[in-house]
């Protein structure tokens, strides 16, 4: 909390996306890897390899270091971190 504000920003790997984390609010944002058709491979499925997207990735970056987590997700401000962890 000290150090980051109560921000948190993790890939999930499994389902390739990214858990966005601010308090006790979440959001998902897009994966930053797609394959090279530009897809993405959600839940790794069809298992063709996943190159970073530089427009994505600098697109969370900006987000994150600009503070613009809490202003850009309104899921962030409607939900809570314990409903999360039923999934």
């Amino acid at each position: 909390m000290s150090c980051g504000a109560g921000t948190g920003v993790f890939l999930l790997i499994r389902k390739t996306i990214i858990l966005l984390q601010r308090s006790a609010g979440h959001a998902f944002w897009p994966s930053p890897y797609l394959d090279a058709f530009g897809e993405e491979d959600i839940n790794i499925e069809r298992g063709k390899p996943l190159y970073l997207n530089e427009e994505r990735y600098a697109a969370l970056s900006h987000m994150v270091t600009s503070h613009g987590i809490a202003r850009s997700s309104k899921a962030l401000h409607q939900t809570l971190i314990g409903a999360f962890l039923m999934l």
